[in-house]
């Protein structure tokens, strides 16, 4: 869909949602502070207007729900609590929702966790396993690049971190699957029901880790956020407060973004050969700018939500307390007020890594640096085994999941030539 107009502009198509930068142009040119007719929220799409947001905490706030305390909570809302509480754990504020204090607080448990030391830790893993599935395929001549390499990569390696059987694998994918579109604002009520039970079922396959790590701890990711005490708080994380972030922080956070930036990649170099030969000539000295480039161009985190606590003026637009923002990412990572020829994929970019594909200031994506490691085994493998690709014809149509937050392709059919 090619948006020439702003009143043709709608988030929510899922045509849209396939090849969204034709619209995110229109509104940051003609409407940077948009608020949408269907639900009143504020989108958000020059890259100086996101980071002032990410950064100014006096006149925004990460804690959306309070914008519904004020009145009954919808049906469907309720629907929702009540089988969470009826059959699992009612899943907690999420790190992403908070603000100081307690989300300093919680932070610096995921910061234990993620420290460089544990990140450097798992390189050797991470790179093994890159050249595992590849080797697992090379001889095929083909693959479906988002099963047989994007997915399982990061979610083998996240998995481990948190107790899970490596035999459980395409049964984690299925839940953390829910949990991605019961977020995606794009589901029925039916749908957003059967999701929500799909994520109790993996609070019942995790909740006797968390007991049995309380038990006999070791030196896993999910062991430190299991038992450290939160000094603020004087205890560690509860049940509800681990299943949350089990799947919007760890699993979601750390697997789910990581597989569509790989994806992305790959679609991204076939569709630029020269940047393809570019890369294979020298990829010591290209393979970072190009990491930098997939995850400015094709940001797998579009958009979040954060809400006004004070009336605040954004690019001449006055939006009032108490309103429900929009930051779309990806639409910033590609203004043209911040970047040359954005909609270039351009390996000799100079401060490739000034995007927001992370987010910024204090919600700056904790999972950053092993999210990069991933990256960059992932295409040095595919640099180090395969000689020349392309799409395999017929069997490619480019869908991509209906989500108003998040960035996945479905499949991704190529065929190469192996070295």
């Amino acid at each position: 869909m090619t948006v020439t107009k702003l009143a043709d502009v709608n988030l929510f198509d899922a045509e849209t949602q396939r090849c969204p930068y034709d619209a995110y142009k229109t509104l940051r040119d003609e409407a940077p502070v948009y608020q949408c007719p269907a639900t009143g929220m504020y989108v958000i799409t020059r890259f100086d207007d996101v980071r002032q947001i990410l950064t100014d905490t006096e006149h925004f706030t990460n804690e959306t729900a309070y914008l519904t305390d004020a009145t009954e909570p919808s049906p469907r809302a309720l629907a929702v609590r009540n089988t969470f509480q009826e059959e699992g754990w009612v899943p907690a504020k999420t790190l992403n929702g908070r603000d100081d204090p307690d989300h300093k607080a919680v932070r610096s448990v995921f910061n234990d966790a993620f420290r460089p030391k544990k990140i450097e830790a798992l390189e050797d893993e991470v790179r093994d396993l890159a050249y595992q599935l590849i080797d697992d395929f090379i001889d095929d001549g083909h693959c479906e690049w988002v099963k047989q390499f994007a997915i399982p990569l990061p979610l083998l390696i996240i998995g481990k971190q948190m107790g899970a059987n490596p035999d459980d694998i395409w049964q984690i994918k299925e839940w953390t699957e829910a949990f991605f579109h019961r977020i995606s604002l794009m589901q029925s009520e039916d749908e957003e029901l059967i999701s929500v039970r799909k994520e109790i079922e993996a609070q019942h396959y995790f909740q006797p880790i968390f007991e049995r790590l309380r038990e006999k701890p070791d030196d896993s990711l999910l062991s430190a956020l299991v038992n450290t005490v939160i000094d603020e708080w004087g205890r560690p994380l509860n049940d509800n407060e681990l299943h949350a972030e089990m799947m919007a922080d760890t699993f979601v956070g750390g697997s789910e973004t990581t597989t569509n930036a790989i994806s992305a990649g790959v679609k991204l170099l076939i569709e630029n050969p020269l940047a393809w030969e570019q890369l294979k000539s020298d990829p010591d000295r290209y393979l970072k700018v190009f990491i930098e480039e997939v995850l400015r161009l094709e940001s797998p985190v579009q958009s979040l939500m954060r809400a006004t606590a004070k009336d605040v003026e954004l690019s001449g637009v006055t939006i009032p307390a108490g309103s429900l923002i929009n930051i779309r990412f990806a639409a910033a990572n590609r203004d043209e007020r911040r970047f040359e020829n954005p909609d270039v994929l351009d390996l000799d970019r100079p401060r490739a890594g000034g995007h927001m594909a992370f987010g910024s200031g204090k919600h700056h994506c904790l999972g950053a640096p092993l999210a990069r490691r991933e990256l960059h085994w992932s295409f040095k493998a595919l640099v180090d085994r395969i000689d020349s690709m392309w799409f395999a014809e017929g069997k490619n149509d480019f869908s991509y999941h209906p989500h108003y937050l998040l960035r996945a392709m479905k499949t991704l059919h190529i065929e190469f030539k192996a070295k």
